[in-house]
C-alpha cells in the first residue's frame, strides 16, 4: 500500500483537481505498492493443503487466551458492565462477540452494540485468536485460513430496499452464507470458465466466520456495530475481512455491472484483494443481462476522508489485515432487484467473492480496475448506534 505520508503530499496537490475530474484507472499492473514490472498475473500457484509455505510460523501461547472469539450457547449467557458484575443482558444465542482481554475468568468483549462489557468464560464458547502466520501467495495453506465474511447491515439498519421492497440487509446475509457454505468444503475451479464443483484442487477453509448468520437471534436479522464488525474479525486473526454490500442511487447509465469494491488504505495488499474480487464478481454477474447502471467510477476504489487523511469507512479504518466492502449491483433499481431476487444470481455473486478470495489467498494475480484513493467529503450516512439494543435470550 501507499504510505500516509505518500497519500497527504499526493492529496494536498490534487484536492482542488479530485472535486472536478474523475480519476482514472491505474493499469492491472501499476498497483498500489506493486512495482509496475511486476510479472503477469498466474492462475497456476498450487493451493492444496499440502502446498509447502515457505512463510508459515505458529506462535505458542501458554496459559488462557487473553485474545479470541466467543459465541453464545444454547440459552444466551449474561453480560456485565464489569467483571464479576450484575448482569445488565442475557445475550442471545449464536451471537458472536471478540474478546480483548481478561481477569480471571472474565473476558473483555466487544458487543453488537460497539460497548465493552464482560462474560465469564464458563457461560460461552471460547476460540483463541488463529495464532499462524502465512503471507497471502503461493504456498498459501488455504486449510489453515481464518475469513470473516460480514453481512452488512441487519434489523433497524436495513441498508437500501428494493422498489418491490427486497431488503439489501436480507439479500446480503444470504449471499454470506452462500460464500462459507463454498468455503465449508474443498472445491475445484475451472479458472477458464469460473465454474466452481467440488474435488481436492481448494481444501475447505480453516475457519470461516459470519458476524452474524441464521443461527443467531431473529434469523440472523440483527443489529451490528462498525466497531463491533472489525473487532470481531482482528480479534479472530483474520487473514481477510470481507464486507458484502449491495448499492443505491446509481449516477450513470453502464455497459456493465457496476461494482465497486472499495479497500483499506491501512492494511497491505487490501488493494489486491479488492482488484481480484471486482475482476472475479465481473465475471460472473456479467452473464446476466440487466440495464446496469454505476457511480461514475467503478472498480477496486478507496475513500479518504480529508478532515482526518484516513480511511473514510470506519470498518475499513479498524480493520488490522486485508479488508473490503463489496458494492455488487444496484438494488433499487428494477431489473437489477429482480436479479437480486433469485438464488441463482446471488450464488453467482458468491461464487465471485470465493474465486476472489481464493485468488488472493494463494496466488500473486492482480486484478484489473484498481484507482487511486479518492478524497471524499460527502457524508454516505450511517445508523446512529445510540439506540442499539444487544437482543435478549427469548
Amino acid at each position: 500500500m501507499v504510505r500516509r505520508s505518500v497519500l497527504i503530499a499526493a492529496f494536498a496537490l490534487a484536492a482542488t483537481a479530485a472535486a472536478c475530474a474523475s480519476v482514472e484507472p491505474i493499469t492491472a499492473n501499476a498497483v498500489l505498492g506493486v512495482d509496475a514490472e511486476a510479472a503477469p498475473p498466474t492462475t497456476e500457484a498450487a493451493v492444496g493443503a499440502g502446498a509447502t509455505s515457505t512463510t508459515t510460523t505458529t506462535t505458542v501461547v501458554s496459559g488462557p487466551a487473553t485474545v479470541g472469539v466467543v459465541r453464545i450457547p444454547v440459552g444466551g449467557a449474561p453480560l456485565a458492565s464489569e467483571p464479576g458484575g450484575v448482569p445488565f443482558v442475557q445475550a442471545a444465542q449464536g451471537i458472536l462477540m471478540g474478546f480483548t482481554g481478561r481477569q480471571g475468568d472474565w473476558l473483555e468483549v466487544v458487543t453488537t452494540c460497539n460497548d465493552i462489557a464482560w462474560v465469564d468464560e464458563a457461560d460461552v464458547e471460547v476460540t483463541p485468536q488463529a495464532t499462524a502466520a502465512q503471507v497471502p501467495g503461493p504456498g498459501f495453506d488455504v486449510a489453515q485460513a481464518v475469513i470473516v465474511l460480514d453481512p452488512g447491515h441487519g434489523d433497524r439498519d436495513w441498508g437500501g430496499v428494493g422498489p418491490t421492497g427486497l431488503a439489501e440487509k436480507r439479500v446480503n446475509l444470504d449471499i454470506a452464507e452462500r460464500v462459507r457454505d463454498l468455503m465449508s468444503a474443498s472445491r475445484t475451479v475451472d479458472w477458464a470458465t469460473g465454474a466452481i464443483t467440488s474435488g481436492t484442487a481448494v481444501p475447505a477453509f480453516g475457519e470461516v466466520w459470519l458476524t452474524r448468520d441464521r443461527s443467531g437471534p431473529n434469523d440472523g436479522d440483527f443489529e451490528l456495530g462498525l466497531a463491533f464488525r472489525a473487532e470481531l474479525a482482528n480479534a479472530a486473526g483474520a487473514d481477510v475481512l470481507v464486507s458484502i454490500h449491495n448499492n443505491t442511487v446509481p449516477r450513470i447509465d453502464t455497459d456493465i455491472p457496476g461494482t465497486e469494491v472499495y479497500y483499506s488504505i491501512g492494511t497491505a495488499e487490501s488493494d489486491r484483494l479488492a482488484s481480484l474480487i471486482y475482476e472475479e464478481l465481473l465475471r460472473s454477474l456479467s452473464a446476466y443481462d440487466a440495464d446496469w447502471t454505476g457511480g461514475e467510477l467503478l472498480g477496486a476504489r478507496a475513500r479518504i476522508d480529508p478532515e482526518t487523511d484516513d480511511d473514510y469507512y470506519g470498518l475499513l479504518r479498524r480493520a488490522e489485515m486485508p479488508a473490503v466492502i463489496v458494492e455488487g449491483v444496484y438494488i433499487d433499481q428494477p431489473d437489477q432487484e429482480a436479479l437480486l431476487e433469485t438464488e441463482e444470481f446471488r450464488q453467482a455473486y458468491a461464487d465471485g467473492v470465493y474465486r476472489g478470495i481464493v485468488r488472493f489467498l494463494t496466488t500473486s494475480d492482480i486484478g484489473t480496475g484498481i484507482r487511486e484513493p479518492e478524497l471524499f467529503p460527502d457524508d454516505a450516512g450511517t445508523v446512529n448506534s445510540s439506540a442499539c439494543v444487544i437482543p435478549p435470550q427469548p
